[in-house]
């Protein structure tokens, strides 16, 4: 899945997933060096935990 960052704003990065859902997410959980129009890639795995 790709996150692309679209705003940076004080301690929150505004972030829009490849389908299109747009989130905000604490700045600590970035690198220092992350910039506006930046693409993360990144795996999703479903867990089902005792279900």
């Amino acid at each position: 899945m790709k996150l692309t960052i679209l705003r940076i704003e004080n301690r929150i990065v505004n972030c829009q997933l490849e389908d299109g859902t747009i989130i905000d997410i604490a700045r600590r959980w970035f690198a220092d060096d992350i910039q506006e129009g930046d693409t993360i890639e990144f795996d999703v795995h479903n867990c089902n935990h005792g279900e």
